[in-house]
């Protein structure tokens, strides 16, 4: 079945930087993961942009990121022309949203949901450039949750409101006649299911300690969850909507201002990278680990590559929604049933313009993939077969 339609015209306060964060007071970026970012600009004061600076690339330890990473790896930029510095990781995406809001930062992966909240209600100077994956996500259930249906009473943790993952788990919720809240514990009588935001690297440790039931989020924490018996993938959810993009490939002005030919050059090594990532999996996943990523190789490369689905429930076999994919190009139809979809999920802040807007327009007013789909055309033309394809959502 394909998706809901969203909150059409009702006018909505706008929300706060605050509120679009997901923060619990302010954002505070000292220590190891601002290192080396400048993060006291406000938004506004990014420096002009330099065509001869390295590029400052950001990135959260999970396999979402592994486009970026790879063409920083393996020659891919600097074959094209581009200078890189040392990709820096970061902890969580509060912390990623405000380095993008600092202008401290030139490319990244994010959520889609929050690249969408920040251009179109902060007036973040970004644009998405193009999908960076697809699938590569799951919900994992501890050790006392046998079934989604046994989360009730429970507290879920997501990696962000303005997630996919937020989307995907309240739909798996509500097919299960669950309730999800926010702000109060959940009543296991009513069918409650309390949503909580948090840092991808704090939720193997919350699941362990058995202060929340379940996480969603991206490998390869579901992948160390497993392995580290702390609890067991219950669904992935590429099994729940055919191929969702999760992060999408962003810039801001410290690349987009630059000349276009170093746009196009960044776009080509992304590619080749999106490529490698694909048909290299196992080399992929050897040099992510110990260089970029902290997790065990074994949780990578299970991450990387699935021989199947495990004792994860699945619906639909033939979606492969297991195994995380990589492509250059954004559908435009998912986009705009992304949006709708954020229409009736619980968020714990307005909706804002998201809510305003007519979703078939959200895509041009956010995405620019000239340049990637310029690429794909001569690297990857296979990549760009499935852009009509129709939205498939079966929770």
């Amino acid at each position: 079945m394909t998706g809901r339609t969203g909150a059409g015209g009702r006018s909505r306060p706008r929300p706060t930087r605050r509120a679009l964060l997901g923060g619990g007071g302010a954002l505070a970026l000292a220590g190891a993961t601002g290192a080396g970012f400048g993060l006291a600009a406000r938004r506004g004061e990014a420096a002009p942009p330099d065509p001869e600076r390295p590029l400052r690339i950001a990135y959260l330890p999970i396999t979402d990121a592994a486009p970026l990473l790879i063409a920083h790896a393996r020659g891919h930029f600097a074959r094209a022309g581009i200078e890189v510095a040392e990709p820096i990781r970061l902890r969580s995406w509060s912390t990623m949203g405000e380095a993008l809001l600092a202008g401290s930062v030139d490319l990244v992966h994010l959520l889609f949901p929050m690249a969408l909240r920040m251009r179109l209600d902060l007036g973040a100077d970004i644009r998405v450039l193009g999908a960076n994956h697809v699938d590569g996500s799951a919900l994992t259930l501890g050790r006392d949750v046998p079934e989604v249906a046994a989360l009730a009473g429970r507290t879920l943790a997501v990696p962000g409101w303005y997630s996919i993952h937020n989307v995907i788990v309240q739909q798996m919720l509500r097919a299960e006649g669950l309730t999800p809240v926010v702000r109060r514990t959940a009543s296991r009588d009513r069918g409650e299911v309390t949503l909580v935001p948090m840092a991808p690297a704090d939720m193997i440790p919350a699941l362990d300690a058995g202060s929340i039931g379940g996480y969603t989020v991206a490998d390869p924490f579901n992948a160390m969850g497993e392995s580290t018996g702390v609890g067991t993938i219950g669904r992935f959810l590429g099994d729940v909507w055919r191929s969702h993009p999760c992060c999408v490939t962003v810039a801001t002005s410290g690349l987009l201002r630059r000349p276009a030919e170093q746009l196009q050059a960044v776009a080509d090594a992304l590619v080749l990278a999106q490529i490698d990532c694909r048909e290299d999996r196992e080399g992929v996943a050897a040099d992510l680990a110990g260089t970029y990523l902290p997790q065990p190789l074994p949780a990578i490369r299970a991450a990387m590559h699935r021989d199947g689905a495990g004792h994860a429930h699945v619906a639909h076999p033939d979606w492969r929604g297991e195994e995380i994919g990589f492509t250059p190009v954004l559908r435009p139809g998912f986009t705009a049933q992304l949006v709708r979809e954020l229409g009736t999920t619980l968020l714990d802040a307005p909706l804002g313009a998201l809510g305003e807007l007519d979703p078939a327009a959200v895509h041009d007013l956010v995405v620019d993939d000239t340049a990637l789909r310029d690429a794909a055309r001569r690297l990857d033309p296979d990549s760009l077969t499935a852009l009509e394809d129709p939205e498939v959502i079966d929770p």
